[in-house]
């Protein structure tokens, strides 16, 4: 009776070893997809952030262009509606007071940005520089490019009513426009090397032509 008596408790032992044990498996088990789950979610999370953060960032007072370094101007100010802004590949967001800079800076860096934004005229809202619908106009801007940029047709047709000299025009319009610009810069640089550091040609180009009104 003894020895029958040892192994059904041998056997209850093993036995409740056994679940315990399936029950740790099954608890590690569970305890790791959470923790799957929970990097997911905070990666998606702070995708999420990053994401609003570039699509509704702002300039403050004492932001500068990042390629010709003059003001930008804020939303709520005058010519605000102009300033364009871009994303780099490393998340950083770099802001323009007119839509020929934020082209030309990737022509001198060579560096193309993953993002780029431009304001609608009228709600004055970020929109993709690539969706925008655009107008040639003789409204002046920082660096005197003349475009402006909608969300939509109602927003472009709002203010064709009020612009009637605005003409339709594309990405590749003011893309070589910025090109002409940047070679004749590139060109006068080399000018001025040439003559002993006396940049007043150059000097008169970027403050002239493409300059900010006092």
């Amino acid at each position: 009776m003894k020895k029958w008596m040892y192994v059904i408790s041998a056997a209850a032992a093993l036995s409740l070893a056994a679940c315990s044990g399936g029950e740790k498996a099954e608890e590690t088990e569970k305890a790791t997809a959470k923790k799957a789950q929970t990097e997911t979610a905070q990666a998606d999370q702070t995708a999420k952030g990053q994401e609003h953060k570039h699509e509704n960032g702002e300039p403050h007072d004492q932001t500068t262009c990042a390629f010709c370094e003059m003001k930008v101007y804020m939303m709520d100010e005058e010519m605000g509606q102009f300033t364009a802004k871009a994303t780099s590949e490393d998340g950083e967001t770099l802001f323009f007071d007119d839509v020929g800079c934020m082209l030309n800076y990737e022509r001198k860096t060579e560096k193309p940005a993953k993002e780029r934004f431009v304001r609608d005229f009228n709600s004055l809202e970020w929109i993709p520089f690539e969706q925008a619908k655009i107008q040639k106009t003789d409204v002046k801007t920082p660096m005197n490019y003349g475009y402006a940029f909608f969300k939509d047709e109602a927003s472009e047709q709002e203010f064709t009513k009020a612009h009637a000299e605005a003409k339709p025009a594309s990405a590749e319009d003011i893309d070589a426009i910025a090109k002409e610009r940047y070679m004749k810069k590139m060109k006068m640089s080399e000018e001025k090397m040439d003559h002993d550091g006396q940049g007043h040609g150059h000097e008169e180009s970027e403050h002239g032509e493409d300059g900010h009104s006092s």
